[in-house]
């Protein structure tokens, strides 16, 4: 068991954040999170985190996960204070986290995520893990699906877990990765560009999607993905484009603070003030 003191860590606006589909709320108050085939409880009370699990797995696994050595203070500093929609934004968020997850779980997850809200895309990654996933006994019961699982599935197997007109985006990705003809892990040694066009070579995959993954799996802190609810603010707030290059190392977490804050109810008192 590990436990931290801190005041600028939220697990729930973490899991609620959108950038992940397997961190699920309990009777209790806590949270189970899932990372490849390794499950953890987590469970907060004020600033106090209680992570149960060994202090190896918190080191090798959780920390790193969480971005719990992070400081995210210095980039709070780097918000012009006339800015007051993003200072509002980051006020209401601080505490979310920007998680490092698995390439390829965070790959599927968002070509699942395409025209679908957050509870309908947990619903399905939960039913890929429970149908094709090696199961691990652990508190997340199955871990999500190696490719050549998904390769090998049939057009209905994954009709019945909700996938819709995205099953060929799914079977012909998982094809690819199968074949070697695209190397995730290799992707990392690439730059923002060759990155977003080898992930843009994937069915399904746009720039909102690979976007998506290039902030969340590989940790481009410059990218700014732009969906629905950031257009919308972005219209609303900065005459229709926000001007993410001012925020080099940050851009990511600044859409997390917009997206979260411009979802909220909180969003609309904001605006009708």
């Amino acid at each position: 068991m590990v436990v931290l003191t801190r005041d600028d860590i939220s697990i729930q606006k973490t899991a609620d954040s959108g950038q992940c589909f397997r961190m699920n709320l309990q009777q209790d108050g806590s949270y189970i999170a899932a990372y490849k085939d390794i499950s953890v409880r987590v469970k907060q009370e004020g600033n106090t985190i209680t992570f149960y699990c060994s202090d190896e797995d918190f080191n090798n696994i959780w920390s790193p996960y969480f971005d719990i050595e992070c400081d995210y203070s210095v980039f709070h500093d780097r918000i012009p204070k006339d800015d007051f929609f993003l200072n509002a934004a980051k006020n209401y968020s601080q505490g979310i986290r920007m998680l490092r997850q698995d390439t390829w779980e965070t790959l599927i997850s968002f070509i699942l995520s395409q025209r679908k809200n957050i509870p309908a895309i947990k619903s399905s990654v939960e039913k890929l893990c429970e149908k094709f996933g090696v199961y691990t006994g652990g508190l997340a019961p199955y871990a999500f699906p190696e490719p050549y699982k998904l390769a090998a599935a049939t057009n209905e197997e994954l009709k019945s877990c909700g996938l819709g007109y995205r099953v060929p985006y799914v079977k012909k990705t998982a094809d690819i990765i199968c074949s070697g003809k695209l190397n995730l892990d290799e992707l990392n040694n690439y730059p923002n560009d060759e990155l977003l066009n080898a992930l843009c070579t994937l069915p399904g995959v746009g720039i909102k999607v690979a976007s998506c993954v290039m902030l969340f799996a590989y940790r481009r802190l410059d990218i700014f993905p732009r969906d629905v609810w950031i257009k919308r603010v972005e219209e609303q707030q900065y005459n229709g484009h926000f001007d993410e290059s001012i925020y080099k190392d940050s851009a990511g977490l600044m859409q997390q603070y917009m997206f979260y804050f411009g979802k909220s109810e909180e969003y609309k008192y904001f605006i009708n003030k």
